[in-house]
Parts: C-alpha cells; sequence; structure tokens
C-alpha cells in the first residue's frame, strides 16, 4: 500500500489496525436510534477470573446459580450500597477469620457490611439488615459450630438464599469454619443440638424455613476451614474470589463505559465515505492516551500529525481524535470513582477541579478515578494538589500520581510486570512474589482495581496499557540515568552484558533477563559478584554457569537457563551453586548433563516449587529431587528422548504438595512411592500422553480422586507388558467416565487407545467445568440410560465444552445429541462411522470450526448448516470431506442466503453422492456473502446455479489465498473474473472439461502456485503477469494450443506438461530459475530448445518421455547441474547433445 521508505517512517510512529467496519457501523446504527439510551443495554463479556495460582491450594468455588447463557445475568447490576455482607457468629468468629477476611477485604476497598448477631438490640435492627442484605452483591456465611444457636443468622440466611434466588447474580460463596459442611447440609452434629433448642421457642414453618436455608448453602462449594493456622490462607482465597467475581460487574472493558464515542464515530463513519468505492485510509491522530479503536479498512494511528500528512489528501482523510469534553470526562472519572455515571452531591466540586487536571486524556481518569475510588476527602484533596504541580502534557506524570500511591510490595509487583511479565502467565511470577511476602494475590487485585494491570480474557495472562508499561520503565530509568547498570531491573542486552562481563554488579539490581541469543556466552561466578539483591535471572540463550558460586546470589528465586555445554574441552566446573530461596528452576531444552554441578544442591532446595526438566535430552538419569517436598510443578516432558536404556525411577512418595505433574513422551522406568491420588490430594495437570513406565496403570489406578484435577491427558506408548495398557485406558477413559465422579474441576481430558470406549452419562453428570474433550481410537460409545432404537437420547456431554475432538473412533455408531453446547468453539470428527445426522448442529452458536471427514455413514447436513452460517454466528472455518453417503447440504436457508462474514476457510469435497442427479443440489449462496475467504475448496458436487456459469460473487473474494475447484456439476463453462484477487498464491482446477475460459488468470501477480488438470475445452493460456509462480503443472488438456506469457515467468522452478496434444510449440526464454522440466505424452512437439533457457545451470532435472514426434533437444550441454536425465520413448530423437563425463544416457530411456 505504501512505499517501502514511507512504511518504515510510519512504523516509527504509527499503528496499523485492521478497524472492523462492522463494528463502526454497529456504533453509527445505534448512535442514531438510540443515542440517548446508548450505554444502557449492553453486556459483560469478561470471564471471571478464577484460574488457579500457585498460592491457591483448593479449587475456588463456582458462582452459584449464575448461568451466562441468561440474558438477565448479563444486565448492570442495579445500584447497590455494599458489595459484600458477612454473616457470622460473633462469640465463634469475630477475632479470627471474620476479622481477617474483613481487613484483606478493606484492603483492596471492597466495601462490606459486616454483620455480628451478638451487637444487635431488638427488633427494630431488622429491616436495616433486610436493606443490607438487598443492597449486596456477594453474601460470605461464615458457618460456624454454633452459627445455628442464633436465630439472627438463621434469619439472615434464609433472606440470604430468597435474595439469591430471586437475582442469580447474586453469589453466595460460604465458609465452613471448624464445622463439617454435612452437619451443616443435614443438619446433624451442633446443628442438631440447636434446633431441639429452636423447635421449643418459634413455629414449625420457620423451623422448616431455617432448615431449607442451611441445606441449601449447605449444598454450595465453599471452604472448609479446619484448623486455626489456616485462617489468613483461606481468607487470602476467600478475597481473591470475591474480587475475580466482582470483576465481572466493574470491567473496564464493558460497552457501558464508552463514554463521548459517537461523536467520534459519527466522523470518523464521515470520512469513511461507505457510499464510494474509491476511499481507502482513514488516518486517526491524537496525542498519546487518547483512545483508539481497531476495526475493518485500514486505518493508521499516530500520536504525530505530520506522519499522516504524507499521505496523499485524495486517499487519506484526516481527523484529529479530540479529548474528551467536561462533561464526558466527568462522566468516565466517576464510572471508575464511584460506580456510577455522575459524582454524588458532596463530591461534585472536587470531581469537577480533579477532571480538570486531566486534560480529557480517558487512561488518566480511568486511573485516577480507580485510586480515589473509596477514599477519604482528605485523600481526594492531598491527590488534587498534586495533579495542579503537574504540567498539562506531562501525562505519564499523572499517570505516577497512583503508583507514587502503592506500598512498596504493590510498586515491585507492578515493577515487574512493566518490564518483563507483559503478555505472559502469571502463575509464575506469583510463586517469585509469594515468596517475597509482596501478597500478590492482593496486591495484583489493587493494581486490576485501579486500572493499572489487567488481565486476559482466559483469566491467564497479564495485560498493561503501553503508557503505564512506558511510565513503568520510566520509573526505573530514573533509578540512575547515568550507569544503567546500577537500576533494579535490566532488560536491555547491552546493559545485562556490560554489567556481567565488565563485573559491574551491585546490591540494586533485582532482576535481570536477557533473551537475544549470544552463542556460547560464559557466565564465570565472578560476574554475579555484588548481585545480592538479585531474586529473578533469565540468562542468555545457550549460556551456563560455571566457577565457584558460594555466598552468591543469596537471594535468588527464579532461574531460568538453556544450558549450553559449549565447546569440546570447556570447562563445566560449577560448585557452591546453593538454591537455599530458589522457588523456580527451569532448564527446559538445555544440554544439561548428570555431572552438572548444579545437582549436587537440587536435593537441599527446600523452597523450591517449579522444576522444569522439559526436553533435556542429555540427562541420562533423574536427579535426585527435593527432600523436603515442596515441589509443585514437576515437568519431565520428552525426558530421555535421547534415550539408550529406561532404568529410572521418579519417586513421588514425597511430593505431597504436586500440583502439575507432566510426563509426556517421558521415558521412565518405574514410578515408586504410592498411588497419584494418595500422595497429591491438590494435583491439577496430570500429563502422561505416552508416557513410557511399566507400572504407570497402578499408579493412576486412584486418579479418580483427585477432586482439584482441573486437566488430564492420557494416551498409550509402547507398553512392553501385555495387559495393563487395557486396564489403565479402562480405568481412565471411562470404561466409563461415571469411573470418575469426583473430577468436579475436571476441564480438559484427553484419552487416547481406548479399546472399552466411554460411557457417556446421564443429563446429571457433574463434570460441568470441562471444556476440552479429545477422543481418539475410542471403540465406541454407549449410554447405559439410552434406548435401543435412540441410544443417546438421554446422554449429554457438558455444556461448558469449547473443544471437542472425536478421531478415529472407528466403531463408533453415534454421537450424544449436541444442542446444549452452546459454547462449543471447534467440533472436529474424522474416520468415524457415525449415524445418519448429527443432532444438535443447529444449536452451536459460539461454533468457530466445523471439521467433519471420513465419516462414512453421514447422509444429511440440512437445515443444520443453514443455522450454523446465519449472520449472527462466529463460523471461520467450515470442512466437510470425505463422507461418501452425504447427499443433501445446503448453505442457505429458505430463499434468503445466509451471510456468515466470519468465514475464512470453506472446504467441501470427496462427498461422491453429491454428483448423483437425482439428489438435490448443494445450494451455495453468492460467494460474495464470505469477505473473509481465505480458502475455498470444491470439489464432486452438483451445485444448484446456471450451467454455463457457476460459483457467482467469486470475483468479489479479494481476501482469497488458495482456490481449489473440481468436478463441478452440471458442467461449467466460465468462471468469474479472478482480476480482483490480489492475494490468491494457489489454485487448482481440475476436472473440469466444458471450462473454456479462466477470465482475469494473467493478472493474478501473487500466486506461487498453479495446477490445471483435464479442463479439456480450454485452448488458451495467458500467464504474462505471474511474476512470483514457482510451480506449473498442466496437465491432460488436449485442446490446449497456445501459452502464452512464458517469459515473464521469471521466479518459476518447476514446469510439468502432460497429455497437451495440441500444443506445438514452447518457449522457455526469460525462465531464470528453471529447475524441474517434465515434458511428457505431447506429440506435437518436435523442439525443446533449453538453449533459450536464460540461466540453463540452474536445471536438476529433466524428463521427456513417450515423445514419439520429438527430434531435438537443444542445448543439454549447458546444463551443469543436471542430476536426472530421462528421455524414454522419444523414439524419433537422433542425436543428444554431448552431456559430458558427468552423467550418462543410458539407450533404454531412449
Amino acid at each position: 500500500m505504501f512505499s517501502s521508505g514511507m512504511t518504515s517512517n510510519i512504523r516509527g510512529a504509527a499503528t496499523f489496525a485492521a478497524l472492523v467496519l462492522p463494528l463502526i457501523l454497529f456504533y453509527k446504527l445505534l448512535w442514531s436510534r438510540r443515542r440517548s439510551t446508548f450505554n444502557d443495554e449492553t453486556s459483560d463479556n469478561n470471564c471471571d477470573s478464577t484460574s488457579q495460582q500457585p498460592d491457591s491450594q483448593l479449587p475456588l468455588p463456582a458462582a452459584q446459580y449464575f448461568d451466562p447463557t441468561d440474558s438477565s445475568d448479563l444486565l448492570p447490576f442495579p445500584s447497590v450500597e455494599y458489595e459484600v455482607f458477612l454473616s457470622f457468629r460473633g462469640s465463634d468468629t469475630r477475632h479470627q477469620i471474620t476479622d481477617i477476611l474483613f481487613r484483606f477485604l478493606v484492603h483492596l476497598k471492597i466495601h462490606t457490611f459486616k454483620d455480628d448477631d451478638e451487637l444487635r438490640k431488638g427488633e427494630g435492627i431488622w429491616p436495616s439488615l433486610v436493606k443490607a442484605i438487598g443492597q449486596s452483591k456477594i453474601y460470605v456465611p461464615i458457618l460456624s459450630k454454633s452459627y445455628a444457636h442464633s436465630r439472627w443468622c438463621l434469619k439472615e440466611l434464609v433472606e440470604i438464599v430468597e435474595n439469591m434466588r430471586q437475582d442469580k447474580r447474586r453469589i453466595v460463596l460460604p465458609i465452613f469454619y471448624m464445622v463439617d459442611p454435612r452437619d451443616v447440609r443435614h443438619q446433624t452434629g451442633p446443628y442438631r443440638d440447636a434446633f431441639r433448642e429452636h423447635e421449643k421457642n418459634f413455629d414449625r414453618q420457620t423451623i422448616q424455613n431455617w432448615k431449607a436455608a442451611l441445606t441449601t448453602v449447605g449444598a454450595l462449594k465453599g471452604w472448609h476451614v479446619t484448623h486455626n493456622d489456616e485462617q489468613s490462607k483461606y481468607a487470602d482465597l476467600v478475597s481473591d474470589s470475591i474480587w475475580s467475581h466482582l470483576r465481572r460487574f466493574y470491567s473496564t472493558v464493558e460497552t457501558n463505559e464508552l463514554v463521548a464515542i459517537d461523536g467520534h464515530v459519527e466522523e470518523v463513519v464521515k470520512r469513511l465515505s461507505l457510499d464510494f468505492k474509491d476511499v481507502t485510509m482513514v488516518g486517526l491522530h491524537g496525542m498519546g492516551g487518547i483512545g483508539f479503536v481497531s476495526g475493518s479498512r485500514f486505518i493508521v494511528t499516530s500520536r504525530d500529525c505530520k506522519m499522516l500528512s504524507r499521505l496523499n489528501e485524495n486517499k487519506c482523510k484526516l481527523y484529529e481524535v479530540q479529548a474528551l469534553s467536561p462533561s464526558h470526562s466527568v462522566k468516565l472519572f466517576s464510572k471508575h470513582a464511584f460506580k456510577k455515571d455522575y459524582p454524588p452531591p458532596d463530591y461534585e466540586i472536587l470531581s469537577n477541579d480533579i477532571v480538570s487536571t486531566m486534560g480529557g486524556l480517558p487512561l488518566a481518569l480511568e486511573v485516577v478515578g480507580s485510586l480515589l475510588h473509596r477514599e477519604e476527602k482528605s485523600i481526594w484533596e492531598a491527590k488534587l494538589k498534586q495533579l495542579r504541580e503537574v504540567p498539562e502534557k506531562h501525562a505519564i506524570e499523572r499517570l505516577k500520581i497512583s503508583y507514587d500511591a502503592l506500598e512498596y510490595e504493590a510498586k515491585e509487583i507492578f515493577l515487574d510486570i512493566a518490564c518483563f511479565y507483559i503478555g505472559r502467565k502469571k502463575v509464575k511470577p506469583f510463586y517469585m512474589w509469594n515468596d517475597c511476602n509482596f501478597n500478590p494475590t492482593i496486591n495484583i487485585n489493587l493494581l486490576i482495581q485501579r486500572s493499572m494491570v489487567k488481565i486476559d480474557q482466559d483469566g491467564c495472562r497479564f495485560q498493561m496499557h503501553d503508557q503505564l508499561r512506558d511510565m513503568g520503565r520510566e520509573i526505573v530509568r530514573r533509578e540512575n540515568i547515568e550507569y544503567p547498570w546500577m537500576r533494579s531491573r535490566i532488560w536491555t542486552v547491552e546493559t545485562a552484558v556490560e554489567l556481567l562481563h565488565e563485573k559491574k554488579g551491585s546490591e540494586q539490581v533485582k532482576a535481570i533477563e536477557v533473551t537475544t541469543p549470544r552463542p556460547y556466552t560464559n557466565l564465570a561466578s565472578e560476574c554475579f559478584v555484588n548481585l545480592s539483591s538479585l531474586r529473578y535471572f533469565k540468562a542468555p540463550p545457550d549460556a551456563k554457569l560455571k566457577g565457584d558460586f558460594d555466598n552468591l546470589l543469596p537471594n535468588l528465586r527464579w532461574l531460568k537457563m538453556r544450558y549450553h555445554r559449549g565447546r569440546l574441552g570447556d570447562d563445566d566446573h560449577l560448585i557452591n551453586f546453593h538454591m537455599k530461596k530458589l522457588v523456580i528452576l527451569d532448564l527446559s531444552g538445555s544440554d544439561v548433563c548428570n555431572d552438572w554441578g548444579g545437582w549436587t544442591h537440587l536435593k537441599m532446595a527446600n523452597n523450591l516449587k517449579t522444576l522444569n526438566l522439559s526436553k533435556c535430552g542429555r540427562l541420562t538419569r533423574l536427579p535426585e529431587l527435593p527432600q523436603s517436598g515442596s515441589l509443585e510443578v514437576l515437568d519431565l516432558s520428552s525426558y530421555r528422548w535421547l534415550k539408550s536404556t529406561r532404568d529410572d525411577e521418579l519417586d513421588i512418595g514425597k511430593l505431597r504438595n504436586l500440583m502439575v505433574l507432566r510426563l509426556p513422551r517421558a521415558c521412565i522406568k518405574k514410578i515408586t512411592g504410592g498411588t497419584i491420588g494418595t500422595i497429591s490430594k491438590g494435583l491439577r495437570e496430570l500429563d502422561v500422553e505416552e508416557c513410557e513406565c511399566e507400572n504407570l496403570a497402578h499408579v493412576l489406578a486412584d486418579v479418580g480422586e483427585l477432586q482439584s484435577l482441573q486437566i488430564l491427558r492420557t494416551r498409550s506408548a509402547n507398553w512392553k507388558q501385555g495387559t495393563h495398557q487395557q486396564v489403565l485406558t479402562r480405568r481412565l477413559a471411562a470404561g466409563s467416565i461415571v469411573d470418575l465422579p469426583r473430577l468436579l474441576e475436571l476441564e480438559t481430558l484427553v484419552v487416547e487407545s481406548c479399546e472399552y470406549g466411554l460411557e457417556i452419562p446421564t443429563p446429571g453428570w457433574k463434570i460441568s467445568k470441562l471444556k476440552y474433550l479429545r477422543l481418539h481410537e475410542a471403540s465406541r460409545m454407549w449410554c447405559s440410560s439410552g434406548t435401543n432404537n435412540n441410544p443417546g437420547s438421554n446422554c449429554r456431554l457438558p455444556s461448558a465444552l469449547t473443544h471437542l475432538h472425536i478421531i478415529c473412533c472407528t466403531q463408533l455408531e453415534w454421537l450424544p445429541n449436541l444442542e446444549n453446547m452452546e459454547n462449543l468453539i471447534e467440533l472436529i470428527i474424522e474416520n468415524c462411522p457415525m449415524p445418519r445426522e448429527i443432532q444438535g448442529l443447529g444449536s452451536l452458536k459460539s461454533l468457530q470450526t466445523l471439521q467433519i471427514s471420513d465419516v462414512a455413514n453421514l447422509r444429511r447436513l440440512i437445515p443444520l448448516l443453514g443455522c450454523l452460517l446465519s449472520s449472527a454466528n462466529k463460523l471461520q472455518e467450515l470442512c466437510i470431506q470425505d463422507c461418501p453417503r452425504l447427499a443433501a447440504l445446503s448453505l442457505t436457508t429458505g430463499s434468503v442466503a445466509t451471510t456468515p462474514s466470519s468465514l475464512q476457510r470453506l472446504v467441501i469435497t470427496g462427498c461422491t453422492s453429491l454428483l448423483q442427479e437425482r439428489r438435490w443440489p448443494v445450494q451455495i449462496p453468492n460467494l460474495s456473502n464470505f469477505p473473509r475467504l481465505r480458502i475455498l475448496h470444491l470439489k464432486d458436487m452438483r451445485i444448484d446455479g446456471k450451467q454455463s456459469v457457476a460459483l457467482e460473487g467469486l470475483e468479489c473474494l479479494e481476501e482469497l489465498e488458495a482456490l481449489i475447484l473440481g468436478n463441478l456439476q452440471p458442467p461449467v463453462e466460465r468462471l468469474p473474473s479472478l482480476s480482483h484477487m490480489t492475494k490468491l498464491m494457489s489454485i487448482e482446477i481440475m476436472d473440469m472439461p466444458s471450462l473454456r475460459e479462466i477470465e482475469g488468470f494473467g493478472s493474478l501477480m501473487s500466486l506461487f502456485i498453479v495446477k490445471l488438470r483435464n479442463c479439456s475445452s480450454l485452448e488458451r493460456l495467458e500467464l504474462s503477469g505471474l511474476r512470483k509462480l514457482r510451480s506449473l503443472q498442466i496437465m491432460d488438456m488436449p485442446s490446449l494450443r497456445e501459452i502464452e506469457g512464458f517469459a515473464s515467468l521469471k521466479s518459476l522452478a518447476t514446469l510439468q506438461l502432460t497429455d497437451c496434444t495440441s500444443l506445438k510449440m514452447l518457449d522457455l526464454s526469460g525462465l531464470e530459475n528453471l529447475e524441474v522440466l517434465d515434458i511428457s505424452r505431447c506429440p506435437k512437439l518436435e523442439t525443446v530448445a533449453l538453449s533459450s533457457l536464460s540461466n540453463p545451470g540452474k536445471l536438476r532435472s529433466l524428463e521427456i518421455m513417450e515423445m514419439p514426434s520429438l527430434r531435438e533437444v537443444e542445448g543439454l550441454a549447458n546444463l551443469k547441474s543436471l542430476q536426472t536425465l530421462n528421455l524414454r520413448g522419444c523414439t524419433s530423437l537422433g542425436n543428444v547433445t554431448s552431456l559430458g563425463t558427468t552423467l550418462a544416457v543410458g539407450n533404454d530411456k531412449c
């Protein structure tokens, strides 16, 4: 689009964004229709972040009674006074877990109602309690031994349950404190004693209401506190879960926080000039932090208008994104400071004063507003004074006010993220921060609350606005402007190398990361002198440590290095490498051997949480693991992949805290120390795919006891002993899945080579969190509750599934009904017999990928595909191939064609029944409805359309990269013009004997590969514009008389001409890069002039076969690189020019 010089200049200051045009149009339509209620009917698209963290020993509770598919759950919460309501018995918990939890919540600025039954005086307070309950979002009843003795607690609980039932968004998170949840649920033990007393004073209905409330709450998932020394840990977990739920209500990316968007959208839409096709670019510019959006036409955003002024005014229309107006600024600020659109009257003047210092910058308004949320007026006044002292244009200084307000621990975490962890998973840093007593759970939530850090939608990775990132790195830079190696964090290669190689370390340095490879980097112990504060070190790739590390790196918590042995003869001597405080050791992909000096101290690394030895191919035996049993993550993926023997044993007897065990493709003789279910109760991930181990079946026999397990992957390997593979796969694969009823946290299940098949439970199956299910070589699927006529009628897979793969299940005859799987994103079914139809396919509203391949018995996909291909769906890939009995297929609904603008890959091939005349033709809508299509593959089908021209709208597919067409009926004589397909790289047209013309073929400048076969009516081919073409195959083209444009094929490397019986002349001049030439059965060709090749020395292979009329091959002597020559069947070839001494031609070839 731009010249190379201009492109490099623009990239220096501009961001290229693909701005989704439908989004602009949607806002335009919404603006015109409902301008006054733009923010009133939006939904929350942020996921609830309850993903695992290393300091969470128990699974977090699910949001009870919350259905993400229920539209009522997505409505904004009405204005409430409290975020959390604590209900507890003061005499049991007031000075213990209740106070600890309350302090945590206050620290997070979570407005909490702390009830206390002993502080109530008389019945007059009850209406205020009812109001407080009704004005709260989350309820935390702390159920202790004497909780049921208090009538106030029981009355509150009834009111809580009633509010929860009436409003599904309200959540109850119970804590069972020194009491068995079963006693609460069934009113036994101390709760039975309490009700014996209540029955003397209260009527039967009241008693029943109280018991019903206890039964309901006792059945919810919560936390069971059994020891006093666990109170802080569980208070931390509960507060983390509460904040995760509150993020759903207060997400900063909800559409109801779009303020003053209407005017900007209107101006951009005007400049897009949608009614005119010649407008190609719109440039948006404004100062940093002004806020840009991304979408469909090419839009260039820049902070520097001069960069955009270089663009031609006729082609690029400029629009300066103005700062927010004062009224809109107050509104955005209030959304973060008060969770409302406008400030309360007593804060109105202060809010206006603060907003006036922001210059209308959305990021600053968001960050400062979040900082002042629920703060006292004195804090507001102090911050206002600070803001007024900052120059108007110094946006980073305004943002730094929020940083300055943080405690030391939160500052350390923020700077670590800004310098190292943006876009990375949060789990590993949590280990380091925990060990440094930075309280990451609380402080990360605080940073999120203050809009300084975000977590991605999957709840896994850190995100941060680029200006906040720049602010964090600027803070580090200012620590020492003159001497960068004396800063706390070092992330540039130059500074790190200077510090280490020139021994400039100091106690100010806390973290070093080097990502650029520096071959054979030896890091001697002297390099680390004075780095006493270093806690994170990511070494350069292919580096190694050597020397005496005694008294060095005393505070190192995280070491990541891909150890390199170096050249033969290098000294690998490493001693006294103590790991006393190390919590993460990652040597993945290293050349580290058994004689590495670090192994001596590994067994004494009593603090180690994560050990990663994956792909350490030179290890011949396992190192001795830490004796303390502190390990939580052990990764031995592909261990001993260069194995010669298999005599290792892995002792898991002391790994009581293990949460992740990865052994895929590992070669271990035996696992000792007990079974996995008795040793690691908190295990969350278990991967034993293709693990070679003699006793693996025994070790995993009680895997069903792992109630916290979230990921389970198992697959058979080449077992040496006969039957235990069957035992293992039957056990894991669910000789029936109901054998694993307690795996309530399971999210991923991969089972391969299962001889006994898979039992699908009834709808009551409780593995409700399962998201990824892959079955490979499972012999069959059966359901105990089904009928003979309809075996899957009462069976359902978990509705939370997002990925379902069923592959090579050769005896599979039916699938469960899929109508409940509205969250399914990917459905892949390959090499399975299957039934005539796939039931419930039309209900998959979230489906993005549908692949059905080699399904022998499938007969119908009507009208289900029409439902999938509606404009409201997200389908990106539709692939149906090798289903020989499929006889009905429609991509339309009724008389109206559907428009799935998201579709990028459409493949329908090998379904031979679609060719039969008595069948209904395949109904394909106008292809212009698929503007994002990149791959189109249609073969072996009868299409409903005009006889002479098929595939209407093909000419509109400007994003197409690959086109394959073959054997389409009725016969196709002409294709629409391909001239607009500027991105097309590959084209294959076969078995279309009536095709007479391929319009626009010669203008496809991006083509790399062309394959034409059995297009027997095609007489002429124009290739002049195919300058990038690398491979050209023309086969079985008896009418082809002329090929024009060979001289322009400068990049052509492979040319194959077969059965072109009318071709008389072949001009090879201009072919500069030809390497392979194959000409066969072209009887009218009498001469092949290799001498006309521009660079004959590049030709490596020459095959000219079955050419009885060929009399001469010119220029063979110039083929200096020729390796293969085949001239078989060329009976008239009288003279072969000398080939020199390197290659001879046998008589049988001529």
